[in-house]
């Protein structure tokens, strides 16, 4: 009897092994902890995160979450304290940044383990757009997995009550932006006619970017946040001055209110509560506005800026992405494998405000914003184009950036504006760093 037990023993080992492939093949291998560092906190963010997790938790209950917050849109905290954690070699498994150009910057570093066997073990490569991929994709690897879907970063929020009863309709140009701030202001001089935030700095790109798009089109956005403009000549300037004095004339009237007292979702806030008529934001703020009860098409609603025959998908695109010497890196992966199920996706991006990127994923969405951003996505590539600011340009010019478009709001002074963004595009090479872009 115990010689039979020796040689069944093997045999069942034998098959045991043989049987682990019908698996996922890492499951065996995945460790017990995964370190996670995100900013998804605010309303309609922290709700979409929390369906990874889930997820997460079902399909791997023995691995320990070690989930570390830091909020803070647009990644603007969280890079200090991730970056510090790299230098001084003592990477978390997984974190959270905006692809495109900020990517780049750990890529450049030597930061970034490659994660190529993901995109094409799960379909990646035939089921996302070509330009969401490029974000993505450097050197000739990818080095991360989009966090956030499609988000479309130049939305007009409005409180549809106070339409409703002024009768008016969403801005869809500069011109009809100034006539709408100026019906709210005569007849409702207590509301606010377009929001702000500068206490997120990085928020009032989400005004410029489009305002310069609407003067200079397609071709003059993207050169422009190359760093391929030369600021010196009529042809080039043009357009940002008919931006900063649109923007100029906005504050002089007193139909732009920009705040330090108020974070991103603290201006949209005051949209929701009648205490201001508009902002413009990513598609983001739909998640914010559901995540706090409000409706869609009765209580709030949206739509592109530029509209109509000048409307554009300026993009959007957060990745996870996983550090060389992550401490559990196949604990990462599987995160990172979670993010590309189509359904799961659809489910996160339903909380989140945005879309799903796979082309197999649903599209049934709940409400016009999503509907109509759908729409335009598919049948209209040639005008979805990155998010110049945040997709394109180097993460040191974004604040630099942005913290000029702040001053400009209180001194007003076009030609030293022109003058500070051309020394700032020197200053930071702004060509240069995005060559991974324009140059094929």
């Amino acid at each position: 009897m115990r010689g039979g037990f020796k040689l069944i023993v093997p045999i069942l080992c034998f098959l045991i092994l043989s049987a682990i492939p019908l698996l996922p093949l890492t499951y065996a291998q995945i460790e017990n902890e995964l370190i996670i560092y995100h900013y998804y906190t605010a309303g309609g963010e922290r709700e979409a995160i929390d369906v990874y997790f889930k997820y997460f938790k079902q399909k791997y209950p023995f691995v320990k979450i070690r989930e570390n917050e830091v909020p803070g849109g647009a990644a603007e905290n969280i890079r200090a304290v991730v970056m510090s954690r790299l230098e001084a070699g003592n990477p978390p498994d997984i974190f959270l940044d905006l692809a495109g150009a900020n990517m780049k910057r750990y890529v450049d570093a030597g930061y970034l383990a490659p994660v190529d066997d993901i995109w094409k073990k799960t379909g990646m490569e035939e089921h996302v757009p070509p330009l969401l991929r490029k974000m993505c994709y450097f050197y000739g690897h990818y080095y991360g997995v989009q966090a956030n879907n499609v988000h479309r970063e130049n939305i007009l929020f409005y409180n549809k009550h106070i339409f409703d009863e002024l009768g008016l309709k969403p801005p869809r140009n500069p011109q009809e932006l100034l006539e709408v701030a100026k019906v709210i202001k005569e007849r409702m001089p207590r509301v606010m006619p377009l929001v702000v935030s500068t206490k997120d700095y990085w928020h009032v790109a989400f005004l410029m970017d489009p305002i310069i798009y609407y003067y200079g089109g397609k071709d003059y956005y993207l050169r422009f946040y190359t760093g391929r403009v030369n600021l010196s000549k009529p042809e080039d300037v043009k357009p940002l001055r008919e931006a900063l004095n649109f923007v100029k004339e906005l504050l002089e009237k007193g139909y732009l209110v920009p705040s330090n007292a108020w974070t991103w979702d603290m201006s949209a806030a005051q949209i929701a509560r009648g205490r201001a008529a508009m902002g413009i934001y990513g598609d983001w703020a739909l998640g914010y506005f559901l995540s706090i009860g409000l409706k869609c098409d009765e209580d709030f609603g949206g739509a592109p800026f530029p509209g109509g025959k000048d409307e554009v998908y300026l993009i959007g695109v957060d990745a996870f992405m996983m550090p060389k010497g992550a401490p559990h890196p196949h604990a990462a992966k599987a995160w990172l494998m979670l993010l590309t199920d189509p359904k799961i996706e659809y489910e996160f991006a339903l909380k989140k405000g945005s879309i799903a990127g796979r082309d197999d994923a649903p599209r049934d969405y709940p409400d016009s914003i999503r509907r109509e951003n759908v729409k335009f996505l598919l049948s209209h590539p040639d005008l979805v184009i990155p998010h110049g600011t945040f997709m394109l340009a180097p993460p040191a010019f974004l604040e630099d950036y942005c913290k000029a478009i702040i001053n400009f709001f209180f001194n007003k002074n076009v030609d030293a504006m022109v003058k500070q963004v051309a020394y700032l595009m020197k200053k930071h090479k702004v060509a240069e760093f995005s060559t991974w872009f324009w140059k094929e």
